[in-house]
C-alpha cells in the first residue's frame, strides 16, 4: 500500500515537472511537438536582440531566437541561433537581418529569402545583417537637429551677450545724462504748464475766430456787390464828364488859360503881400495929430 502511494506521487511529481516544462517553453514561443531546424548568423553587434524574440517571413512568424553566445574563434562576434518550426525551403544566399519590430526599437529578426540553387540545410550559417531601422533614422536625424540646436544656442548665446552689453551701456548713459534727463523732464513739464495757462486765451482765440466767422455769414454779400457795383458806376460817369470837358472840375483840369491866369493871380497877389512888408507906409498913413 504505501509502494503504491510513493508510485503515485512520483508519477504525479514527473507530470508537473513534465507539465512546468512544456509551459514554460510554451510562454517562450517554442512547440515542444515539431520538428525544429536550427540556424546560425554571426554579428558584430545584435543592437539588443534578446532569445526567444520572433523570427518572421514577410511579417509571418516562422521560428525565434534559440541562443545567443559568444564566438568561441572571435571574442568580438556573436553567434546567434535560430530555431525554424515551420516547413519551407530556401537558399544559403538568404539573409538574417535585425530590425526594428516596434516603435519603441524591440529587436526582431526575418529572413530574407534569396533564390539560388544550393539550398539550406539544419546547421548552417547565413548571412547576418541589421536594417537600418526607425529607431537608427530617427538618431541619425536627432543627431543633425542636436547639431543644429547647439548652433542656435550658441547663436543665442552671443545674442543675449550683446543685449546684455547693450543694455549695460544704456545704464551706463542713463547714469551720465541723469540730470540733463532730469532737467529736460523739468522744462517738458514747465511747457506743459504753459501750455496748460495759454489753453484758455487759446480757446477765446477760437471763440472770437468762430464769432468774427460767423459776422461775415450774416453779411449780404448780393447787396455789398450791388452797392459797390452802383458806386463803380458813378465814378465811371465822373470820369466820362471830366474827359468830355462838362463842368468846372473838367476846365480846370483840360483848359491851359484857366491855369495860367490863376497862376499869375496868385503870383501878383503874392509880390503885393511882400510889398506890404517891405514898404508898409505905402500903403497904411497913420498920423497920431491928426492930418
Amino acid at each position: 500500500m504505501n509502494k503504491s502511494k510513493e508510485l503515485l506521487i512520483g508519477t504525479f511529481v514527473c507530470l508537473i515537472l513534465i507539465v512546468s516544462y512544456w509551459g514554460v517553453n510554451f510562454l517562450k514561443g517554442e512547440n515542444l511537438f515539431s520538428d525544429k531546424r536550427f540556424f546560425y548568423a554571426v554579428y558584430d553587434n545584435v543592437n539588443g536582440l534578446t532569445i526567444s524574440r520572433p523570427v518572421t517571413v514577410n511579417g509571418f512568424k516562422v521560428g525565434q531566437v534559440s541562443s545567443i553566445k559568444f564566438n568561441t574563434q572571435n571574442k568580438a562576434n556573436l553567434i546567434v541561433q535560430i530555431s525554424i518550426e515551420e516547413d519551407f525551403e530556401f537558399s544559403k544566399k538568404s539573409i538574417l537581418e535585425i530590425y526594428d519590430s516596434d516603435i519603441m526599437g524591440s529587436k526582431s529578426l526575418q529572413l530574407k529569402i534569396i533564390n539560388g540553387d544550393d539550398l539550406a540545410d539544419s546547421g548552417d550559417t547565413l548571412i547576418g545583417a541589421i536594417a537600418t531601422g526607425l529607431t537608427s533614422e530617427m538618431s541619425e536625424q536627432f543627431g543633425s537637429v542636436k547639431v543644429g540646436l547647439d548652433q542656435l544656442i550658441i547663436s543665442f548665446d552671443k545674442v543675449l551677450k550683446e543685449v546684455k552689453d547693450l543694455s549695460n551701456t544704456a545704464n551706463r548713459i542713463l547714469l551720465e545724462n541723469e540730470n540733463k534727463l532730469s532737467t529736460s523732464l523739468h522744462n517738458v513739464e514747465s511747457i506743459s504748464s504753459v501750455i496748460d495757462l495759454q489753453a484758455k486765451n487759446i480757446n477765446n482765440t477760437i471763440d472770437n475766430l468762430s464769432q468774427f466767422s460767423s459776422s461775415l455769414n450774416e453779411i449780404d454779400i448780393t447787396s455789398l456787390s450791388s452797392t459797390i457795383s452802383i458806386i463803380s458806376k458813378d465814378i465811371e460817369l465822373l470820369l466820362n464828364k471830366i474827359n468830355n470837358g462838362n463842368g468846372s472840375a473838367s476846365k480846370l483840369l483840360n483848359e491851359d488859360s484857366l491855369y495860367l491866369e490863376i497862376s499869375n493871380t496868385i503870383k501878383d497877389l503874392d509880390l503885393l503881400i511882400n510889398d506890404i512888408k517891405e514898404n508898409p507906409k505905402k500903403y497904411i498913413n497913420v498920423s497920431i495929430w491928426g492930418k
